[in-house]
């Protein structure tokens, strides 16, 4: 704990972030393309029906890339559909609604070749008319990881969804498959496990390829399902990038609870034995107190439309920008934002500030300067440094407002874990 506490007060002092804006209009052209560097937030607004915001991003070797929209500061577009573009602007990869994030988009690739893509963002089906949206890009080399505990499929049927009983297993694990039929109509193995906490799981079936025993299926299709009888799907279908590849995978960020993988075969394919590993890490999660004075407000990035709504969608994920929405903290004022991992509660009347709490003994404070509105994005770059995972975080801001004998009001504090 004391090494990640160190290596969180350098990212305080050291990687200090600001948003980054979308370019002048039109910008929907690899040329026009607003520039953003991977870790960075992108602030953009869709103004019309026929309104694209493109972006650039460069990569190295080997990333794993994870695209996520959430709402912006004001009116929210609600709704946003994105696609990854290649260096010459020809479509890769889209998503529309992500799983547990109303009608915004999340999509991933697991090991994307390095060089220069680009990522639209659009209205989707249920958008207002016009709103604001922001854009993380987080690009990180995946750690090597050793082979898990190997356990064996259970018998069939495992197909909740016909009334059998899928086979219960412990992340981190690889299973031991038999696929006896391909195909939609074909054999599905169900895998069931319980998380206890929000975790960051990762599914895959990339070490089918070194499999001892043949015939090895090729081709698999895998998604992802809740607990409820039968069976409802979260998300699918996840496949490999091309005949014979053995790199289909889910990576996905699920609150605690029970879910189900399931793996299949493409249509056609060879049936046979495979690998299915399914790990976890620590997921990021953040949520606001109620504990602000004169109006102050700090909150997470919130859509108030599709499944769930409202929704809270912001964390402070590693590898990413954390930002929060500052309101009601006065037109241009100046405030200090402070940071730390111990929350407190100390009633701030005794030194002028009735009504008024600090809700958190800091690290390390930043100034920063609201808007006419008097709202500001409280804005932090969190590098990618594994022993920062599972690490609290407080976050409050205090207003120099000279309103009181103390000289300064308080927002409510949001309370967070480090994490994927």
């Amino acid at each position: 704990m004391l090494r990640a506490v160190l290596s969180w007060s350098w990212i305080v002092t050291s990687l200090l972030a600001q948003q980054v804006a979308e370019g002048p209009e039109p910008n929907q052209t690899p040329a026009t393309a607003t520039v953003l560097a991977c870790g960075r937030e992108g602030v953009g607004s869709i103004s019309t029906s026929l309104d694209v915001d493109w972006w650039k991003i460069t990569v190295v070797a080997g990333s794993e890339i994870l695209v996520e929209t959430m709402p912006g500061a004001g009116t929210q577009i609600g709704d946003t559909v994105v696609t990854l573009f290649d260096s010459s602007g020809a479509p890769l990869r889209t998503n529309d609604d992500g799983v547990g994030c109303g009608r915004y988009s999340r999509l991933r690739l697991a090991d994307l070749a390095a060089g220069t893509y680009y990522l639209a963002v659009e209205r989707g089906a249920f958008a207002a008319l016009s709103g604001s949206y922001v854009l993380d890009v987080r690009c990180a080399v995946p750690a090597t990881l050793g082979a898990p505990l190997i356990v064996n499929e259970g018998a069939e049927n495992n197909d909740p969804r016909s009334g059998g009983t899928p086979t219960t297993i412990v992340p981190d694990v690889r299973v031991n498959g038999l696929l006896s039929s391909t195909g939609s109509t074909g054999d599905h193995d169900f895998y069931r496990f319980t998380l206890a906490q929000a975790s960051f799981v990762r599914a895959s079936v990339a070490a089918t390829a070194s499999h001892p025993t043949p015939p090895v299926a090729d081709d698999l299709v895998l998604a992802l399902y809740d607990n409820t009888v039968p069976p409802a799907v979260l998300a699918s279908s996840f496949t490999g990038n091309g005949f014979g590849a053995f790199d289909a995978s889910i990576g996905i960020w699920l609150a605690p609870g029970t879910y189900q993988v399931a793996v299949r075969g493409w249509r056609g394919s060879i049936a046979g034995r495979y690998y299915l590993d399914v790990r976890t890490t620590v997921g990021a999660t953040a949520s606001a107190n109620a504990n602000g004075c004169a109006g102050r407000a700090l909150d997470v990035a919130r859509t108030n439309s599709g499944p769930g709504a409202p929704l809270g969608l912001e964390r402070p994920v590693l590898g990413r920008t954390y930002a929060l929405q500052g309101s009601g903290l006065g037109g241009s004022s100046i405030g200090i934002h402070l940071f730390g991992v111990t929350p407190a509660s100390l009633d701030l009347g005794p030194f002028g500030a009735a009504g008024c709490t600090l809700a958190l003994s800091w690290i390390d404070l930043l100034a920063f300067i609201t808007d006419a509105a008097g709202n500001a994005a409280v804005v932090l770059a969190l590098g990618e440094d594994p022993s920062l995972l599972g690490v609290p975080l407080e976050t409050q801001v205090a207003m120099l407002d000279g309103s009181n004998a103390l000289g300064m009001t308080f927002s409510n504090s949001v309370s967070a874990v480090i994490g994927n």
